[in-house]
């Protein structure tokens, strides 16, 4: 009998082990694997901000078809970090210009998400390249990078844009996730060509903002579970998600960074940009715009947002 008992423990206990690990797969998939994150979004309550960008849709939508249209624009396909197929489209003048913009957008989204940056950025007089990042959008990836592997497929871009034009002058753009990616991006010992990143409601680690979406959005503790998906994340998307961490590389920034948030941000809290503001040693800029929530500071208050960026660069270069 005490033989038949320890059996039957130990084989309830692999059943609840598998069960447990069934789960946090589960949880990983949907958190880190490309695709639709539609349903993560509607945990997170991003009504408010999806109600701004329909209507910003709605009334400038058939301006930036015409933009599309008009504008010299091709599309191509970068090699990224391991490989990886990036997809971007790129906006070019029609008259010779050394000035580049990268937009680089944020979680669950695609290029096409910023295209009101990318509009803006073109008619100021930049050449214009926005990619979809890894596992979004057109691009290959299996796995959602957050920032850590996206800054090296970024540079691939950076170098890019130098082999076609030595005296180009490029600034980095990103929001949320892309914001993370530029500033992790920027903290590398990148060409002389990079002159200025704009950082748009960046987290300040990939994991402190998993912790605080577990908490907050889905009412689980951040301990052990945040751990537990560093593991799965090492195994199998092959990197570390600790250093997915702007936090701690901002401080190795030697170019300008103008930091922007908004104030009602319920997504990414807004003192996460002060936190990176604090470690930053290089020339910095810090924006906040009153009454906006996640990503949507550009729409809530363009005026000030848009003057604020290109008196940043202006006096950046």
């Amino acid at each position: 009998m005490k033989t038949t008992s320890k059996i039957l423990i130990a084989a309830g206990l692999a059943i609840v082990s598998a069960e447990i690990a069934s789960e946090f797969n589960y949880m990983f998939e949907t958190i880190l694997a490309g695709g639709s994150k539609d349903k993560l979004a509607k945990c997170a309550d991003l009504s408010a901000e999806e109600k701004i960008i329909e209507e910003d849709n709605r009334n400038e939508e058939n301006v930036r078809k015409k933009w599309e249209r008009d504008s010299a624009n091709v599309s191509c396909y970068v090699r990224g970090y391991g490989e990886t197929p990036i997809y971007c489209k790129i906006y070019t003048q029609k008259k010779a210009c050394k000035n580049w913009a990268i937009v680089v957008h944020g979680y669950g989204g695609d290029g096409s998400t910023l295209n009101y940056a990318a509009k803006k950025f073109y008619d100021e007089g930049y050449n214009v390249v926005v990619p979809d990042l890894r596992g979004h959008g057109k691009s290959g990836g299996r796995y959602i990078g957050m920032g850590q592997l996206d800054s090296t497929d970024i540079i691939n871009i950076i170098h890019l844009i130098i082999k076609g034009d030595s005296n180009a002058e490029i600034i980095l753009y990103g929001v949320s996730m892309g914001a993370a990616s530029v500033l992790m991006a920027a903290s590398e010992n990148l060409p002389v060509n990079v002159k200025a990143v704009i950082s748009d409601c960046s987290f300040d680690s990939a994991n402190k903002i998993i912790g605080y979406e577990l908490r907050h959005n889905f009412r689980l503790p951040s301990f052990p579970i945040v751990n537990i998906l560093d593991f799965i994340c090492y195994k199998k998307a092959k990197y570390d998600l600790r250093l997915a961490s702007p936090v701690d590389r901002v401080k190795y920034i030697k170019i300008p960074v103008l930091f922007i948030h908004g104030d009602s941000d319920s997504l990414v809290p807004v003192k996460m940009v002060y936190r990176l503001y604090r470690k930053a040693k290089c020339r910095k800029g810090l924006i906040i715009i009153k009454n906006a929530g996640h990503g949507v500071s550009a729409l809530v208050d363009g005026k000030r947002y848009w003057n604020g960026v290109f008196d940043f660069l202006k006096n950046a270069q």
